[in-house]
């Protein structure tokens, strides 16, 4: 440190000016796309960290059996990076990691990341107008603007509220840490949960294992999966200009056209006319089941019992098939408690395993829990955490939340938009970036959304949002949606067209938010300490 006329010129040139300008939290999805959509406004001071090994989030510490993309391949891609090559119509996790790892290098993003950083928290210095970022390894990163952009499953849940989990001594493991040394053959295995990473794990584990239990806690809905090769012939016409954009938007005007329908419907007709879906839906998946699942107990305890739109449901290829095999058994008692050796199930049946696959799902964006107090501090004491737990979850256009200044989420409160995350971080990075860049503009350091329009932002959801809040607040209960959170609401999908997402995302009030710059007095003759003062811009 040196110092000039008394003044420390470590602080002024280090504390003073932030080492990035940007720094966004997470190297998947959300945070390449954040590296491309800030080098098209001109910032290249800025770093990407993740706290696993790689890039490329979910692909990246997803590697379990059969692991893929569950939605058309020609749907899960970026609009700035068209592939019209995928192997196939529902992509595999290896060749969408390869994707990533191109369109990163594509845009030298490698370079501007750091992995096995673990940021632990975040703290607001309104003094000096940027962030300080604590690392698990008690290092500090400073930046003006942070991002969060850590994805929609936030944290997996490896240590569930199940009795006796502690005491298992066996092989045990989630698939977000798939244990590639174990070799299941012959072996008897649980796996705890059904949803989506169960339904493709499940049909390799059963050609394998000697024994495979599910604990099923709660139905879902498992449909049909057209997946197929796609042909060189099928490549050249994706390959087409427009060619890969045309099909993708056939999907996007199917979804569009449900968000319509849900927003637009008079009340008492949705009301009417979700009863008659649930009815239907719930037939014709009856008649699926008889089709692909022979006993008739198993059929009945896949049946859901509450509205057939409740749960995301998943393309299920093989796994209805897989519960008709010798070796497989459905249970459904619910577990009584894991044991060192096994699993005693509710109605006292003890069965002994080998290995213990916790499929238990993820920290989902829309659940208060998972912004932990005292990791996000704000403006004046303001503690994210503290605001999302004893309060609803909302934020400006999902992004930005009043209290903190110059950071942005990328999947925040409603912000599902769309068929594939690639929409709707994309979305949300459009408007991020013309804050920032709006910012830097008008010569400010600070830039905050205002509290009336975030509460603007957020009533609109309420009001658009009325018929999809009553069919998920009330026609789910035990359904375990992760569509509605524990203070009862469902702050997940935005119920506004996709046409009126992407308008808004850039066409909105540049006066919704603040603007402040910081002024600081560093001439070498004064001798006064360094001061900071907080300037309304118009």
């Amino acid at each position: 440190m040196t110092e000039t006329n008394g003044i420390a010129a470590e602080f002024v040139d280090t504390v003073q000016t932030p080492q990035y300008e940007v720094v966004a939290i997470g190297a998947g999805i959300g945070g390449i796309c954040a590296g491309v959509k800030l080098q098209e406004i001109g910032i290249d001071n800025f770093l990407i960290v993740d706290r696993i090994g790689g890039l490329g989030g979910t692909w990246y510490s997803h590697s379990y059996p059969d692991a893929g993309c569950d939605i058309p391949s020609t749907t899960y891609q970026f609009s700035f990076a068209r592939k019209p090559d995928w192997d196939r119509f529902f992509a595999k996790r290896d060749q969408i990691l390869q994707y990533l790892q191109e369109v990163a290098a594509e845009h030298d993003l490698p370079r501007r990341m750091r992995f096995h950083t673990t940021i632990v928290r975040e703290e607001w210095d309104d003094d000096h107008a940027l962030w300080r970022l604590h690392t698990g390894t008690g290092e500090v990163i400073t930046a003006r603007f942070v991002i969060s952009a850590v994805g929609a499953y936030i944290n997996p849940k490896t240590e569930p509220n199940i009795p006796g989990l502690s005491s298992y001594t066996g092989v045990s493991m989630h698939p977000a840490d798939w244990n590639h040394d174990f070799d299941f053959t012959g072996k008897r295995v649980a796996i705890i949960g059904v949803g989506a990473s169960t339904m493709q794990i499940a049909p390799k584990l059963a050609a394998q294992v000697d024994r495979l239990d599910i604990y099923q806690r709660t139905p879902q809905v498992y449909l049909p999966k057209p997946d197929f090769v796609l042909r060189p012939w099928m490549q050249r016409l994706l390959a087409l200009p427009g060619g890969s954009a045309a099909v993708n938007g056939i999907a996007q005007t199917i979804i569009d056209s449900l968000l319509r329908i849900a927003v637009f419907t008079p009340a008492p007709l949705w009301k009417l006319g979700a009863r008659l879906v649930d009815a239907v839906g719930r037939a014709a998946y009856a008649g699926w089941l008889r089709i692909k699942v022979k006993d008739r107990e198993i059929r009945r305890v896949l049946r859901p019992g509450f509205g057939i739109a409740c749960i995301r449901g998943g393309a299920g290829g093989d796994y209805l098939p897989t519960l008709n095999r010798d070796n497989v058994e459905l249970i459904t008692a619910g577990i009584a408690e894991i044991q060192p050796n096994g699993i005693r199930s509710a109605d006292g049946v003890e069965r002994e395993i080998d290995a213990l696959v916790l499929a238990t799902g993820y920290e989902v964006f829309s659940d208060p829990e998972s912004y932990k107090p005292g990791t996000v501090l704000g403006r004046d004491g303001f503690d994210l955490g503290v605001f999302y737990n004893t309060e609803e979850l909302k934020a400006y256009y999902s992004t930005s939340v009043a209290g903190v200044p110059n950071r942005f989420i990328m999947i925040g409160p409603y912000s599902w938009t769309g068929t594939a995350f690639h929409y709707f971080v994309e979305n949300a990075m459009r408007h991020i970036a013309t804050v920032i860049d709006e910012t830097r503009r008008r010569g400010a350091t600070t830039v905050e959304v205002r509290p009336e329009a975030q509460e603007r932002f957020h009533q609109e959801m309420l009001r658009s949002g009325r018929n999809l809040s009553y069919y998920l607040e009330t026609r789910c209960q035990g359904s375990n949606s992760y569509f509605v959170n524990s203070q009862g609401k469902s702050p997940y999908i935005r119920p506004w067209s996709l046409l009126k997402t992407y308008r808004k995302a850039v066409r909105f009030d540049r006066e919704d938010y603040s603007y402040r710059h910081a002024v600081r007095y560093d001439d070498p003759i004064d001798t006064s300490p360094v001061e900071l003062a907080d300037a309304e811009l118009g």
